[in-house]
């Protein structure tokens, strides 16, 4: 088996690091397993503002990766425990950060899905930090409509970033990373190259921290520097980190639901 496919089929089948409100919550964010793995920092700050909103959070994994590698049953059943859990916890909307989460729930998860850049128009979160020169990498997901980058744009002022042009995949998608370790390593240096000596901005966490793993270090993700966090992906520590996440009970709503 694939050592790419082997791990994270191991971890995702049966996601460990799994937490969830312990109370009814008609929104309820859910961050997938990179983001709080990647920016530790940002998803606290984040919480904190959604929680306020009255809106609580759930740690857990999508299974899409299961999915991509082939593995139909255990993806499947993946969607049958969330949507349960869900309907259990009385969710009406589903709140992503993650853009590889939005897409694949589309049509599979039975509530209504919002990225968290409509929750910030929303709530009226204002962008705290700025978006300096730089290169955007759209993910994979949002290649084609390029629906985020645009929601993305209306609420932060991105003037001075380009959107990057020439580019592929990470190489963490599954069927990429089935192809082996020099041609994932191939895709990522080409998109590491192609921002020069320009700071990358992207909005997958899944992203940043494969960047990172290849030695850029000048890289944010956008829902970071929305907040005001200067936050790099955090992949040596990316384990310990979503980890963590199973013992964190900081995750009822506290405000007024939001609709």
């Amino acid at each position: 088996m694939n050592v790419a496919k082997l791990v994270s089929v191991g971890e995702k089948a049966h996601y460990p690091f799994k937490s969830y409100p312990t109370v009814q919550c008609k929104t309820l964010l859910f961050p997938g397993c990179a983001f709080p793995s990647q920016f530790p920092r940002t998803m606290d700050a984040l919480a904190g503002i959604c929680r306020s909103a009255g809106i609580g959070i759930a740690y857990d994994c999508c299974g899409n990766p299961l999915e991509g590698f082939g593995e139909q049953q255990s993806a499947e059943r993946v969607i049958r425990n969330l949507n349960g859990r869900f309907a259990k916890l009385g969710v009406k909307r589903l709140v992503l950060v993650c853009p590889n989460c939005l897409a694949y729930f589309e049509g599979k998860i039975d509530c209504q899905l919002a990225s968290i850049y409509e929750i910030f128009e929303e709530l009226g979160v204002s962008c705290k930090g700025s978006f300096g020169q730089g290169k955007l990498f759209i993910p994979c997901p949002d290649m084609k409509s390029r629906t985020l980058e645009g929601r993305i744009r209306a609420c932060a002022d991105l003037s001075a970033v380009e959107t990057m042009k020439g580019v592929a995949c990470c190489g963490l998608r599954p069927d990429i990373a089935s192809r082996g370790p020099d041609y994932v390593r191939k895709l990522t240096t080409r998109i590491i190259d192609a921002a020069g000596e320009k700071r990358v901005y992207t909005y997958c966490a899944s992203c940043l921290g494969q960047f990172s793993r290849f030695g850029c270090t000048n890289c944010s993700h956008a829902v970071s520097v929305m907040l005001g966090i200067d936050e790099q992906p955090d992949s040596s520590r990316a384990f310990l980190n979503r980890a963590k996440r199973k013992f964190d009970r900081n995750t009822n709503p506290l405000g007024s639901p939001v609709a």
